[in-house]
């Protein structure tokens, strides 16, 4: 009866098995990564990082479970198996390692590839070998479908799912980091039990025990170009699902649950596509294609509204990346090639990643992998349909407005500008919405859609300079740095405009005129929330000694007055070079704190070196896309900068932001520490050279280190500030942050009450 009964449980344990460790070892991606982002500053880099590093280990996992599938005893099996998973183990609890000393602010990526290859390298390679080398047990197991083991990659993909979808929903808002760590470890040592119980069935149901006396059946190898199609179909949607977590990243904010849904999506696009119904769903997904890379497209449109802007994004990637493996499905082998293939599809995922996360920052000075990527992916498109009669005119007048664009922008700007003058946004549009048409129209030719799909980039990338001119692109770790010049070619006169943008989020903003250049702009004019805070600290003494957390532009400095002293803590090299350097874009600094100390690397950390009581006045104004990296912003990074203030100083925390609710998630850190908190919200205003970039729309909150500060702030005469009363709530900490909470209430609108001063 026993093995009858063992038979019955076989699909059911090894389904279960690859569920429960695909859970756990994609679970530990943004576990481990919300460990280390704090440490380089909350770039959204360091998640692509460590997602190229997590496939090159899962790539490893492979190629371990392809040798030793090889081995004829299934005996012997498992029981190195089971030995490298005890060694593994070694490395557990997970913690950040210190082999390799502090972060390395000039070669982040590398430091963070060493850390992580020491601190979690073997425990997931080990666990992620689980995949392919059950199913390569099951195909043993001489079940009547032991032939087609793929379905149960589809579960051990919906595990992965579950997993990543369980962090940000579930486990980071309910566990902290410490109770997290313990639990992985626990995981751990339950997938252990699982695959030895699913070992152990596959070895008593009889069919493995014939496997020992003759080996399966070898199939003809397939070429190389089956090989590259293979790799190429694999490396393409692992290039999407960087670039479009980068493109979302860079507008919100780096955090687990922007992390998560796209590589959630990427993951469920291989359940679908390895699940026994997916040749019903092929035609669905190429007859929804266009549809989604249209949506995708017309977002841009929509720049800066971040729900449009995702979900926009996140739908043409989907579709993008279910049509690659659609086709990675369809032209898979047969089941005694298994291991082969998934090394290749392994390999292939690394290679994406690793260009677009390693390669593409060195080679190009803005996110143009993505875009390549997305045109790719058409190329995996099956042919078929008809072409409709539109369709070549549509590509023709689509090149031929795109080659008006290209052209105006090879040429002086100014002149194109007066050229074209007032009909240059429709120019624009009409170029896009043609490149939109053309797309429609060409769906079921896979070369000219990809083709298409660059086009269409082309007119967006173009059309993002028509108010002036960059002078400054570069890309680095921490990501797109741009500086760019507008100005009125019809009015010589008028003086030049320079404005800093990081990731697609102004970072400040400067008149280049003589007599012009030390006023504040953007958020940091003394008119702004922003500005009257740090004016309003510096009131109370002289000298007043200023901790500038993020650099920007520089503008803060001409806040100051010439006694007072600036120390700037700035993560990227790049910004110091171009704001605070001698020969810069920008000239705050050098004419207004010519003498300002410059610290390079996370505030964070650095902040931490400095004595107690350094500082009147510390500015937080680091911003990793739109929003504060949340490490700067918990319970013990509050009581960090208090603690570094005098006796009269003061804490500014600049709260502007479009996608998170940050004005109740501080106002419950001051809460929590027991310490005043006020808080504005300013208008913008125009400046008569800058028009609505003379003052942005500012939220501001002030937090004294004791009571006794606030009457010696000349608040009275800066109508609009008022106390803050926080929400119920547990406020954030280095051991809990709660993003979704954030992100729902931004959605709903904040909740906190304001008392009049």
């Amino acid at each position: 009866m026993k093995q009858p009964l063992a038979r019955r449980l076989t699909p059911g344990l090894f389904a279960l098995t690859l569920f429960c460790s695909a859970a756990l070892i994609f679970s530990l991606q943004p576990l481990f990564t919300r460990l280390t982002t704090p440490l380089l500053g909350g770039a959204p880099a360091v998640w692509n990082a460590s997602m190229v590093f997590f496939q090159a280990a899962l790539l490893l996992g492979y190629i371990y479970a392809h040798l030793l599938a090889r081995l004829r005893d299934l005996r012997l099996q498992v029981g190195l198996h089971a030995a490298v998973l005890g060694l593994a183990a070694l490395a557990l609890p997970l913690r950040v390692s210190g082999a390799f000393g502090p972060p390395n602010y000039e070669h982040p990526a590398l430091w963070l590839l060493a850390v992580l290859a020491v601190s979690v390298g073997a425990p997931f390679a080990a666990a992620s070998a689980t995949a392919p080398l059950l199913q390569a047990w099951y195909a043993r197991t001489g079940r009547a479908d032991a032939h087609d083991p793929y379905y149960l990659y589809a579960a051990s993909n919906l595990g992965s799912f579950a997993g990543l979808l369980a962090y940000p929903a579930l486990i980071e808002p309910l566990l902290g980091t410490r109770a997290q760590s313990a639990a992985w470890q626990w995981g751990y040592w339950a997938v252990i039990a699982l695959i030895l119980a699913a070992a152990a069935a596959a070895l008593v149901s009889g069919g493995a025990l014939r496997g020992q006396e003759k080996e399966l059946a070898v199939s003809p190898a397939p070429s190389p170009a089956r090989r590259l199609y293979w790799l190429g179909a694999a490396a393409v949607p692992s290039a999407l699902v960087l670039g479009v977590t980068l493109q979302i990243a860079n507008s919100a904010g780096s955090t687990p649950l922007f992390w998560v849904l796209p590589l959630a999506l990427y993951l469920a696009t291989f359940v679908l596509a390895f699940s026994r119904s997916a040749e019903r769903l092929a035609p669905a997904a190429v007859t929804a294609y266009p549809f989604a890379l249209l949506l995708l497209l017309a977002s841009y449109l929509l720049a800066g509204q971040l729900l449009p802007v995702a979900l926009g994004n996140l739908a043409g990637f989907f579709l993008s990346a279910l049509i690659c493996h659609l086709a990675l499905a369809r032209s898979r082998p047969a089941a005694d090639r298994l291991t082969e293939f998934y090394f290749f599809v392994s390999l292939g995922g690394v290679l994406g990643g690793a260009a677009a996360a390693l390669l593409a920052p060195l080679v190009f000075n803005n996110v143009y992998e993505y875009p390549l990527a997305l045109a790719a992916a058409a190329l995996f498109l099956p042919r078929g349909g008809p072409t409709p009669r539109l369709a070549s005119a549509a590509v023709m007048a689509a090149l031929a407005l795109g080659l008006v664009m290209a052209l105006l922008r090879l040429v002086d700007p100014g002149w194109a500008l007066r050229v074209i003058g007032q009909h240059q946004r429709t120019l624009t549009l009409a170029a896009f919405w043609t490149c939109l048409a053309a797309v429609f129209l060409n769906r079921a030719r896979p070369a000219r859609l990809a083709a298409l799909v660059l086009l269409t980039f082309m007119v967006l990338f173009l059309t993002e300079d028509r108010a002036g001119r960059y002078i400054t692109q570069e890309r680095g770790f921490f990501g797109i740095l741009r500086t760019r010049e507008i100005y009125d070619p019809g009015s010589p006169g008028t003086p030049i405009f320079r404005i800093m943008t990081h990731s697609n989020v102004v970072h400040g903003a400067q008149l280049t005129s003589p007599g012009l250049t030390r006023i504040p702009m953007t958020y940091y004019n003394p008119r702004t929330a922003l500005g009257e805070a740090i004016l309003a600290g510096l009131s109370v003494g002289e000298p007043g000694r200023v901790a500038l957390v993020g650099l920007g532009a520089g503008a803060s400095a001409c806040l100051l007055r010439p006694a007072d002293r600036l120390t700037i803590f700035e993560i990227d090299p790049a910004v110091v070079r171009l704001a605070a350097s001698p020969g810069g874009d920008f000239t705050y600094v050098q004419e207004c704190q010519p003498g300002a100390r410059v610290v390079l690397g996370d505030a964070r950390l650095k902040i931490a070196g400095e004595p107690d009581g350094a500082f009147d006045v510390i500015v937080v104004d680091a911003f990793s896309g739109d929003s504060i990296p949340a490490h700067l912003l918990t319970r013990e990074a509050l009581a960090l900068y208090l603690r570094k203030t005098s006796e009269r100083g003061i804490v500014v925390l600049h709260l502007s932001n479009a996608s998170l609710a940050l004005i109740s998630e501080a106002a419950r850190l001051a809460r929590d520490l027991d310490v005043p908190a006020l808080f504005r919200v300013s208008p913008a205003y125009d400046h008569p050279y800058a028009s609505y970039f003379g003052a942005l729309g500012a939220g501001a909150m002030i937090v004294a280190k004791s009571p006794a500060v606030l009457p010696l702030l000349p608040l009275s005469a800066m109508p609009g500030w008022a106390f803050i009363e926080a929400p119920p709530g547990r406020a954030w900490s280095d051991d809990y942050i709660n993003i979704p909470r954030a992100l729902w209430r931004s959605l709903i609108g904040e909740n906190y009450r304001l008392t009049p001063l």
